[in-house]
């Protein structure tokens, strides 16, 4: 099962960690190749508007952290909105796969 969790720091996402393997189909995973293209795209969407990012990436693995300044949490907000949106529509449709914690 992928665990994606969110750290919240008065009330905005200041880290986001994928972990794990799906198990949804071995040299197929949909599922797996779903989250990580949701949790990259918006890391990359942030490094592209200028937010302060770090990362970690390794087997199984993609974790990054974000400090914002007050010009940019309104577009970081947004672009992490549209993460996580579509990660509870991923989960909803493979629950058995996906899980996500606050």
């Amino acid at each position: 099962m992928t665990r994606v969790s969110f750290l919240y720091e008065n009330g905005a996402i200041t880290r986001v960690r994928a972990d794990g393997h799906s198990g949804y189909d071995d040299g197929n995973d949909i599922v797996c190749a779903a989250v990580s293209t949701l949790v990259q795209t918006a890391y990359l969407a942030l490094k592209d508007i200028g937010v302060k990012t770090e990362y970690i990436r390794d087997d199984g693995r993609f974790e990054f952290s974000i400090e914002c300044s007050k010009d940019t949490r309104h577009d970081a907000d947004v672009i992490l909105r549209a993460m996580t949106v579509g990660l509870r529509d991923l989960q909803s449709g493979y629950p058995q796969n996906i899980k996500l914690e606050v």
